[in-house]
């Protein structure tokens, strides 16, 4: 029977039920059946993958199972199992065993939900923690560098509380993250020197060209010597630039970076920003790039005497569109000519401003950049103190800053604000009795302020998202889960006055926060994990395939997915189009690499639409899943396919055994055969087939995009010198035709879309909402959740799969809403 049939039938079968089947069946009736059928593979003689029924508890409620019995009855409902080469059941004992299943299941989920018991309390992520502090502190660091990433839980997401651990050393780095925090948040002493440095010229004087250990040479266009600055404190760079820009071309770009010269071997930067120069060299525009010093490199206290530069520089590079640089004959450059043997004689020179050199005129105008002045300033200094000292430290009443009274007031809100809930009276009082005790010890009492604060700041507390049965507890769910921060002033008075127990007034709560700019938090942050974006870093391109790629394409990439899943979510747009769409989100250079029939004028970002040429809409055609899951050399229609079945169809297949052969092309017996007869002959092997049966006609479609995503008709082959070392890939044209478990023949990616919308529409939706729904909760999913997810589901469909009343429907859910409350780790202590 063809498995779509056999598919339709055990559906059929669970959704009926049928009376013939005892009410009171239970494992003892069935497990005979288990055992003839499934034992097999799954029992004492075998285990694939790692699973053994035998073993399994058959007490649904108090057993620890549950959700393996869970994914047991998916396996039988969708006819993966039993496999076609083994023993099949007759439809009475696949009756017996999916009803038998399906009701013991119900009764367990019932009684869980009804018992309660799920621990949600979670701690936040590095990048909720950043949010935090910045929003609560009022000072914008780069608090989550010196903390160590989260691990993935099991579906991908890093929010997960089961894998949110806290170490004594990360107690211990928290604790001194807000120290730093607080000393530049709360300030004492007088205003600080402020450094300003200007230039209308280039500065000129050698700088390293060494390529050794992987450095990059500069090669600036504008070069402003910055030789005293302050190591830490916010700075402001302000560039007045115009352009020339011939009629039909796109405009420029100017890119800013800071960095140092500590030798002659290379130059650490960091790119402050990049910008498109509209702007006429007869109008220029001021352009503001801000960062901190502490965040950028440095140079030494030790000066150096062979290098031009003793302090900063602020490099500026001009490039075209497309993000080729600049450079014409006829400018004075910051890099001198080279001495004898390509030595800079200039190296021991100090900066001098570039002589100005007149320009014969020219016939047509040239693509170019003006810059007219160049400053920098650090610290910026507003106002003495700054804002953030004065909306921490602020009380009322004529009384002294560490009496008791102002230590209540600014104790009571600080810790309310960073406990997300108003700081009862005995926390309160305990605060204010460390900072009394503090103060005794202290010179001032912005010392005690600052630490007894840092003791709010590793308090469990703050640091937990911690459930409980009042509204500030889901106003700080709701937040997190569409911010990443914590809840703003008007959630908080929602929660303060109990408006937010109204289920009109959480929706339209939810669809106001999709619409605020913190939003794209939340966004990005879920498509990086479900579509698993970071796989872009963990491909090396191969330069001897594709000796053209520029890495910046990868982050652009990451960009056309999270740019694509916000415009869907913005205008509430099907979430069918990220299956297929007649349009995109890329910028100029990402266009070009697609050889796009619409190309954005500029480097932003822009929603363009898709011609039939393109070969491109969907996700399943944009460059970060493409190059993500390939080797960077060549495509891999098995990485591909494995993601397809888990990330869209959350059907993942089991891993492969230890013993598994790799898919090697360069052994004799698959040299010289395409890929997809290389598989072909891979599942000759009896341990490979029974699994890549399965899983390889999902990839095969793909097959006409190569590793960096661009369509192809024949496999790559190696380039220059190293074309003549290695073997080369047979020259036959791609083959993108394939035959899926269900039968059904499909030749090419256009097909396997089309197929995946019009048969496996509820299986990408349902996928969708569960994603969405790990993600939202902060936890892996279980059986008693299943009737609020079909019932999500379900509105999802018939609402042909659009987001936000999905995401307002789900956090209106029990699922969302109900608390279980769980005490903190650990009572709030002071700290020393």
């Amino acid at each position: 029977m063809p498995l779509h049939l056999k598919l339709l039938k055990l559906l059929l079968i669970a959704l009926a039920l049928p009376t013939c089947v005892s009410a009171d069946e239970s494992y003892d009736d069935v497990r005979p059946l288990l055992e003839r059928l499934c034992y097999d593979c799954h029992g004492p003689r075998q285990a694939k993958a790692d699973l053994r029924l035998d073993r399994l508890n058959p007490d649904f409620l108090r057993g620890g199972d549950l959700d393996t019995w869970h994914d047991v009855l998916n396996q039988l409902n969708l006819g993966m199992m039993p496999p076609e080469d083994a023993t099949q059941p007759t439809e009475a004992e696949a009756t017996r065993l999916i009803s038998w299943l399906t009701r013991s299941l119900r009764v367990a989920a019932e009684a869980k939900r009804n018992a309660g018991g799920r621990v949600t309390s979670r701690r936040l992520t590095r990048d909720e923690y950043a949010h935090t502090m910045r929003d609560l502190l009022g000072v914008d660091l780069d608090y989550g560098r010196e903390m160590p990433p989260e691990p993935a839980s099991p579906d991908g997401f890093l929010n997960d509380g089961a894998t949110l651990e806290l170490s004594p050393t990360q107690l211990e780095t928290y604790l001194a993250v807000a120290r730093r925090a607080l000393s530049l948040a709360i300030v004492e002493g007088d205003r600080p020197q402020v450094f300003r440095h200007v230039g209308d010229r280039t500065a000129v004087g050698a700088l390293p060209r060494s390529r050794e250990g992987g450095a990059e040479p500069v090669n600036p266009e504008f070069l402003l010597d910055v030789p005293t600055f302050p190591r830490e404190g916010e700075f402001e760079i302000r560039v007045r630039a115009g352009a020339t820009i011939p009629a039909g071309a796109a405009p420029p770009q100017l890119r800013v970076s800071l960095g140092c010269v500590p030798g002659i071997v290379h130059v650490p930067r960091k790119v402050v920003g990049q910008v498109d120069v509209t702007a006429t060299a007869d109008s220029p525009q001021t352009f503001t790039f801000r960062g901190r010093m502490e965040d950028y490199p440095q140079s030494g206290d030790q000066k150096f005497g062979n290098v031009a530069f003793d302090g900063e520089i602020v490099i500026l590079d001009f490039l075209d569109a497309d993000g080729k640089e600049l450079r014409h004959a006829s400018r004075t450059y910051s890099d001198p000519p080279r001495g004898k043997g390509g030595k800079g004689k200039a190296a021991k020179n100090k900066p001098t401003p570039a002589a100005p050199i007149l320009l014969p005129p020219l016939e047509s105008p040239r693509l170019d950049v003006h810059v007219e002045r160049v400053e920098f300033e650090a610290p910026v200094v507003t106002s003495w103190q700054p804002a953030s000292h004065t909306s921490l430290l602020s009380f009322h009443g004529d009384i002294e800053l560490d009496s008791d009274a102002a230590s209540e007031q600014i104790l009571r809100r600080f810790a309310s604000r960073a406990f997300r809930r108003p700081a009862s009276d005995d926390e309160v009082q305990r605060l204010v009795t460390l900072f009394r005790s503090l103060r005794a010890e202290s010179d001032t009492a912005i010392v005690a302020y600052r630490e007894t604060m840092a003791a709010i700041l590793v308090s469990p507390h703050f640091l937990y998202l911690v459930p409980s049965d009042d509204l500030h507890s889901l106003a700080s769910r709701m937040s997190y889960f569409l911010t990443s921060t914590m809840p703003s002033q008007r959630l908080t008075e929602l929660a303060n006055t109990g408006q937010l127990a109204d289920a009109e007034v959480l929706k339209a709560e939810v669809q106001r926060m999709l619409d605020g700019p913190s939003s794209r938090s939340f966004v990005d942050r879920f498509a990086d994990q479900w579509f698993d974006l970071d796989g872009l870093d963990r491909v090396a391109v191969n330069p001897e395939f594709y000796p053209d790629f520029d890495d910046d394409l990868k982050s652009a990439m990451r960009e056309e997915t999270r740019g694509v899943l916000r415009e869907i979510i913005a205008n509430n747009l099907s979430c069918l189009e990220l299956i297929d769409a007649d349009w995109t989100v890329v910028n100029r250079a990402l266009a070009n690499h697609y050889q796009l029939t619409h190309r954005p004028a500029t480097s932003s970002f822009e929603r363009v639409p898709l011609a039939p040429a393109d070969r491109r809409g969907g996700i399943l055609q944009h460059g970060s899943f493409l190059l993500s899951n390939s080797s960077g050399e060549s495509s891999h229609p098995i990485k591909r396919a494995v993601w397809i079945l888990d990330r869209l169809l959350a059907t993942p297949p089991a891993p492969p055994p230890p013993d598994a052969p790799p898919l090697d092309a360069e052994r004799a017996d698959l040299r010289g055969l395409t890929l997809k007869q290389q598989l072909e002959a891979h599942r000759q092997r009896e341990a490979c087939n029974r699994c890549h049966r399965h899983v390889d006609p999902w990839g095969i479609p793909l097959e006409h995009f190569d590793a960096v995503g661009l369509y192809r008709e024949t496999p790559p082959t190696r380039v220059g010198k190293a074309r003549l070392k290695g073997r080369q890939r047979p020259a036959a044209r791609v083959d993108a035709a394939t035959e899926l478990p269900s039968g059904e023949k499909l030749d090419g990616a256009t097909e396997l879309k089309r197929y995946i919308l019009q048969h496996r529409r509820e299986q990408f939706a349902r996928s969708f909402v569960r994603r969405l729904a790990t993600y939202a909760l902060g936890r892996q999913l279980d059986f008693a959740d299943e009737p609020v997810l079909q019932r999500l589901t379900q509105a999802f469909l018939e609402d042909n799969c659009r987001p936000r009343p999905l995401i307002a429907d789900l956090v209106a859910s029990e699922l969302f809403t109900a608390s279980r409350p769980t005490p903190p780790a650990s009572p709030l202590e002071p700290q020393p």
